[in-house]
């Protein structure tokens, strides 16, 4: 007997990726090039051109919820039919299997049978033992919540304190190291030293709290809409429930909240609704009550307790109201200081936020059943970013200071290039940060079931890749047997930055390490002090090979194409599964950088050859060098066989890393094409390939076996991921990802 946990790791993110599948397309099979409608370029937003009628209507009917909140809603997010989300969950054959993870089972008996089409099924093993799938019932249909056009300016005012949080949390992190070497020491010193330590740490994280209830501002806002709007769509009996529940609502006496809520029946803007009335005088005596005790066990600064005390004033003036109501079967809720301006719902679609020019949910996809959707307007997004920048500052400058405590500490000889790096990582970041914020663009979400379940992503330039227009290496085209592919440009700015963190980091890394490890009192085992002086020799060298695949980098163009397949020759040496077979190929732009890294890599491999090798080896091979046409191959030979034999091969405009040589030739070739009509960026996967490749070797192996199983349940499911980017009219950088259900 033993434990058997059937795909859990594949089962449970492939699982979660299609929980949205529904049984109404079941029999469909989805191709990638089904994307190219949603992967048509968007008109430019136009700000001031109202929407059409028809398109509101059109919006207003498939998005049904979203309807009811108002135009000025700086962000709504919702998902819609739960029923159906549970129901497909449960007909998933990855689901009914995950459920018998944990069953024991026999090692010789260890397939499991599927029947049954609903929600209550039976999984069958072939021990005839059954595992019973329970129903779930969501008295939910639809759910949205929405956040008012304050939280935008809310955000703008709390960037210093998103800010004094991110130093406050790296500043609590050195006091815990402070403490805890204290502790690993056996010196934890005085009861008073370690109160004293305790008291600091306190006063920290009760100035946060300070610092942001100085931004919690309760007292009557005049926005006509709420800070805070919900709606759900109810099933018929959930909502005879509520109904009733609501009728009769009251806060029992022995409540804590009793006698400072209070419940009461009132219509605003000619939605009748439940009142709950926070009395903001009695909340303040309450947290002052809780508070005194609080500072008779803590040693909390006279500043920060004025502070808090400056905040609690304004709850005098404030006021608080959670209000719930109905519109026919749809409960809808607020959070309002203000509830006779703030409660209501959009009179009609045309005043909702459905009809705002910047709500484009992919509208050409409205035919089909929605799953899911959120949009966030500019203001908002411009916000929310800038409040990144304020949190990465705090950061960066409280991890300065615990670099300038640990190098003290650990007794860093140096500790100048390491703060040279750091202010590099903060100049790298927050200028990429700065650049999105002055960039930002309404976001947009949109889910959708056609075949599969789609998500469409847009959103402001992120500049990671160039989507305006394909690329010569999107010629390559991934064949119906592709596992993975991908094509597409990278920008070289991205990249450079992305470079340029991961050398900073490294040389902070490198100086703090060698000098805690330097360090007798630190424990640190063996292995690890025996091989630092190995390593603190290589560093050179390595260096060399980190400046030598940069420069690599800086000879191509960043377009490139990366192609997977399973078509290649059983081989023995891989328990005679058929050999993948691989293409990376890049642009070039500059073929002299190419040979320059190359020699650099030469010339580090005489440091690193004779240690890897203890002296049985000065250097690396020469490889073997052919030339057809413009092409250049070098091919090391290795003993695997030549299904298994990658090459390099080098051109005036490619360069290409494949295997084997003769799949190389022909995605070279490829890349010579003209693009034609096709997304900039394009990913696929398609697990089918893989699922029939295991299957041709699976005779006599238990463990290719076992992995053919769980291939073949994934794969009654969903048979791989299809994903595209390109450039909008508005300029905003689209991302089309559809979950390709399995043809049943």
């Amino acid at each position: 007997m033993k434990t058997h946990y059937l795909y859990s790791i594949p089962c449970v993110a492939l699982t979660c990726a299609l929980a949205g599948c529904s049984d109404d397309n079941k029999n469909s099979s989805g191709k990638p090039d089904q994307d190219a409608a949603a992967s048509t370029p968007a008109a430019a937003i136009d700000l001031s051109k109202p929407v059409t009628a028809d398109l509101v209507a059109k919006r207003a009917e498939r998005l049904g919820i979203a309807a009811l909140f108002p135009r000025e809603m700086s962000m709504v997010g919702g998902i819609y039919d739960i029923p159906g989300m549970i129901k497909g969950f449960q007909g998933l054959n990855m689901f009914k299997t995950w459920g018998a993870c944990e069953v024991d089972v026999e090692e010789e008996d260890e397939s499991i049978a599927i029947s049954g089409e609903d929600g209550d099924e039976v999984v069958v093993k072939e021990d005839l033992s059954e595992i019973t799938v329970k129903k779930v019932d969501s008295p939910v249909i639809d759910a949205m919540v929405g956040f008012g056009p304050g939280w935008a300016a809310w955000l703008d005012s709390a960037q210093g304190a998103f800010g004094s949080m991110g130093q406050n949390q790296m500043e609590s992190m050195l006091d815990m190291y402070t403490l805890f070497s204290s502790f690993s020491s056996g010196a934890q010193g005085t009861p008073e030293a370690l109160s004293a330590r305790t008291s600091v740490m306190m006063n920290r994280t009760f100035k946060t709290l300070a610092q942001w209830a100085a931004l919690v501002d309760l007292r009557p806002s005049q926005d006509k809409t709420a800070p805070v709007m919900v709606a759900a769509k109810l099933t018929p009996d959930a909502l005879a429930q509520v109904q009733s529940a609501l009728k009769d609502a009251n806060l029992p006496e022995d409540m804590e909240l009793h006698g400072i809520v209070s419940l009461y029946d009132k219509t605003y803007n000619g939605l009748a609704c439940k009142v709950a009335e926070v009395d903001c005088k009695k909340l303040r005596a309450k947290i002052e009550e809780h508070l005194k005790d609080v500072y008779s066990e803590n040693s909390i600064t006279p500043e920060t307790r004025e502070q808090i005390n400056e905040a609690l004033k304004r709850l005098d003036d404030s006021k608080l109201y959670a209000v719930v109501g109905f519109v026919n079967d749809t409960l809808v809720g607020f959070v309002t200081t203000n509830p006779e301006l703030q409660v209501h719902v959009a009179a009609s679609p045309q005043d909702s936020v459905v009809a705002r020019p910047d709500f484009n949910m992919a509208d050409g996809q409205l035919q089909y059943p929605a799953y899911g959707l959120c949009f966030a307007d500019k203001a908002l997004m411009q916000a929310a970013l800038k409040s990144d920048i304020a949190m990465y500052k705090g950061y960066l400058t409280g991890l300065k200071q615990v670099m300038e405590f640990l190098g003290k500490e650990w007794k860093v000889a140096d500790m100048a290039p390491a703060l040279s790096s750091l202010d590099s990582i903060q100049g790298n970041i927050l200028g990429f940060y700065d650049k999105i914020a002055r960039n930002a663009t309404p976001v947009s979400w949109y889910s959708w079931q056609n075949q599969g379940v789609h998500l469409e992503i847009a959103m402001y330039p992120m500049d990671c890749y160039k989507l305006d227009a394909p690329t010569a290496m999107n010629s390559v085209r991934p064949g119906a047997d592709a596992v993975l592919y991908w094509s597409g440009a990278v920008n070289h700015e991205t990249v450079d930055m992305y470079y340029s963190l991961i050398g900073d980091v490294s040389q902070i890394v490198w100086d703090y390490a060698n000098a805690y490890i330097a360090d007798p009192k630190n424990k640190v085992s063996d292995q690890v002090r025996m091989a630092a002086p190995m390593i603190q020799m290589a560093r050179p060298t390595i260096e060399e090979l980190w400046k030598a695949q940069k420069l690599a980098w800086n000879g191509m163009t960043g377009a490139g194409a990366y192609v997977v397949d399973m078509k290649g020759a059983p081989n023995p040496m891989l328990q005679n599964v058929p050999s993948p077979r691989f293409s990376l190929v890049y642009e070039i732009k500059d073929r002299a950088a190419l040979a320059q890294a190359w020699q650099k890599v030469i010339d580090a491999s005489k440091t690193i050859v004779p240690l890897v090798s203890q002296g049985k080896m000065t250097e690396l091979p020469a490889p073997k060098a052919t030339t057809e046409g413009d092409v250049t191959t070098y091919d090391y030979q290795c003993p695997m066989g030549p299904d298994l034999n990658p090459v390099v091969s080098v051109s005036d405009s490619r360069w290409a890393l494949s295997m084997p040589k003769a799949f190389g030739d022909e995605v070279l070739k490829e890349s010579m094409k003209a693009p034609g009509q096709v997304a900039p960026m394009e990913f696929q996967l398609n697990l089918v390939p893989v699922r029939d490749a295991l299957k041709s070797a699976a005779d006599g192996n238990k463990d290719i076996q076992k992995a053919t199983k769980a291939l073949d349940v994934i794969t009654s499911d969903i048979t791989g991921i299809h994903a595209t980017g390109y450039k909008a009219g508005d300029g905003r950088d689209v991302y089309h990802i559809h979950i390709l259900s399995a043809g049943k």
